[in-house]
């Protein structure tokens, strides 16, 4: 008890002496905290306060593989970026063509990535997936009239080397990327993914809609907007356009927009998202990147790529690595799916043959054992007669000796199909149970031993075990007149082996093959749970039937087991 009178809460394992938790309680993304005092611990952190090399490998231990993708992603295109600054270094790629082999890749890629969002929306309803259809949908359409543009020649300026493109295709790219990831940013608001769309339609191609309009309607607005690269002009001019505030501006808006983005694709991979998440997070910083190089080095002119460029194509690889993941997520779906689908058939497959042997174990004992019952009675009474002959009553002997055995098949009938009707029925024990009554049925003297733990072999096998045991002891009855049964159940190399031996008369058993139903019966029965019957037997030598049966794994369910 504390001094004022409450329960002191004794502090947990995973608890350190200031309360807050150890590496093993902390959730992914947690920085890590103080390890416990000891001697060799800072001072700092016996105050409380961890040193910097602590809090360092702590942090650095907490990060998972999407942390890792995109900081060392971020890193290398940092340490390009200042290179490039600190060498005034431009990359840039001259081929005829290039930019439309470029727009058509990426119009592929972003079509495919709005597709796979869509169908996340309709499977599961989720408001972002809606507005990433919307993103990717805009980019695809933008880079669809820039190939088309391209190939028709449209919008291209006379100029120095490559042609450079005119305002229009340079505004159209910009506002394509800048409206894409202000959708991307507004699909992770709280009040968008909370609330319900009605037009989902129109919030997935309105967007990309609106800007091939604005595209078809380019010369009479883009003259008035300021320009974006300075053609250069006269023989003194340098051979490349130079960015210009206005377009460094829109860049850079756009760079921030993209990193927003991909913070929050971040934050929505860890949260259980989709698997194409996190490889939006680590492009989205590729795109970041591809938009502050576009404002230094911009894109304006036909058949050129620059390192924005390069980036974008980057970020279209890493979107392809994407959808070949996803589509991988969705064969294994689709695939655990069946699997399922597979085990609820089996199972009901199952509760209809239990139902079904319930219905026939039902009938067997309310209507052909009663009735067989019913005519023990009367050949009794009729062999009470006082006038009967000595002929009538050795045909009621026998006739009473057949209707013994007809019980007894029943009786074993029943059992046999009560089996699957109880679940929780323990398979040693219904054997045993049944070969005890035999030998007190029959005057046989019988011995059953069994190991001490049989691998489960499902309740059909189980069952079917049981009634080849049933009818090799009712052959040893009939035909081997023998005074001692041993019925053993073992398992070895996999296998769950049924022995029933007898030291009958014996018999040839090459003599009867195909021959003797019950044999057949037996045979059949151990084949339909992939099993193998074999006989070994020599006239006055005895009888051992052998069943092997292949046990099934204990964690495929539904198996009963046999065990001790």
């Amino acid at each position: 008890m504390t001094a004022t009178g409450g329960m002191a809460r004794r502090p947990r394992r995973h608890e350190l002496e200031d309360g807050r938790p150890t590496g093993s309680d902390r959730r992914p993304g947690d920085s890590a905290g103080p390890g416990p005092v000891s001697a060799s611990t800072p001072a700092s952190s016996v105050e409380g306060r961890p040193d910097r090399a602590t809090t360092l490998v702590g942090r650095v231990r907490s990060l998972d593989r999407l942390d890792t993708a995109m900081g060392v992603a971020a890193l290398v295109l940092v340490a390009a970026s200042l290179v490039s600054v600190a060498t005034s270094a431009q990359v840039r790629i001259v081929a005829p063509g290039l930019d439309v082999a470029f727009d058509t890749v990426t119009t592929l890629v972003t079509l495919a990535v709005a597709g796979l969002a869509w169908q996340r929306y309709r499977d599961r309803g989720q408001r972002t997936a809606l507005y990433e259809t919307a993103a990717f949908l805009v980019l695809s359409a933008s880079n669809l009239v820039l190939a088309a543009e391209a190939l028709l020649g449209i919008d291209r300026v006379p100029g120095i080397g490559t042609a450079p493109l005119g305002q229009g295709p340079m505004y159209l790219a910009t506002a394509a990327r800048l409206t894409a990831a202000v959708l991307l940013v507004i699909g992770e608001a709280p009040a968008i993914r909370g609330s319900g769309t009605r037009r989902p339609l129109l919030v997935a191609l309105g967007p990309a809609a609106v800007l091939v309009a604005i595209a078809l309607l380019g010369p009479a607005w883009v003259d008035a907007l300021p320009s974006l690269v300075a053609i250069p002009d006269g023989p003194a001019a340098p051979a490349l356009p130079a960015t210009t505030p206005a377009n460094v501006l829109l860049q850079a808006a756009g760079a921030v927009l993209f990193f927003v983005a991909a913070l929050l694709a971040r934050r929505r991979a860890r949260r259980g998202g989709a698997v194409t998440d996190r490889y939006l997070a680590v492009g989205l910083v590729v795109a970041g990147f591809a938009q502050l190089q576009l404002a230094f080095t911009p894109s304006a002119s036909a058949g050129m790529m620059t390192s924005g460029d390069l980036l974008f194509l980057a970020f279209d690889v890493i979107l392809l690595l994407g959808i070949q993941a996803e589509t991988r997520a969705y064969v294994v779906e689709l695939r655990r799916a069946n699997v399922g689908l597979e085990r609820l058939r089996d199972a009901e497959v199952g509760r209809a043959a239990v139902e079904e042997r319930a219905r026939l174990s039902r009938e067997l004992h309310d209507g052909l054992a009663q009735d067989l019952w019913f005519a023990k009675l009367k050949v009794g009474r009729l062999a009470a007669l006082p006038d009967l002959g000595p002929e009538a009553h050795t045909l009621c002997e026998e006739l009473d000796e057949a209707i013994d055995a007809g019980l007894t098949e029943a009786r074993q009938a029943v059992m046999a199909l009560r089996t699957v009707d109880d679940p929780d029925a323990d398979p040693r024990d219904l054997m045993r149970r049944y070969v005890d009554d035999y030998g007190d049925r029959f005057g046989i003297r019988t011995e059953f031993t069994c190991a001490a733990d049989i691998p489960p072999l499902g309740t059909r096998a189980e069952a079917e075990l049981l009634r080849i045991a049933q009818e090799a002891l009712s052959n040893v009855r009939r035909h081997a007149d023998a005074t001692v049964v041993r019925v053993d159940l073992g398992a070895t190399d996999g296998l769950v082996r049924l022995t029933v031996r007898d030291n009958g008369r014996g018999f040839d058993p090459a003599a009867i093959a195909g021959r003797g139903f019950g044999l057949t019966s037996m045979s059949e029965r151990a084949a339909l749970i992939g099993g193998r019957l074999s006989i070994e037997s020599r006239p006055r030598d005895g009888t051992t039937v052998i069943v092997e049966v292949p046990s099934r794994p204990a964690a495929s369910g539904g198996a009963t087991g046999i065990s001790a």
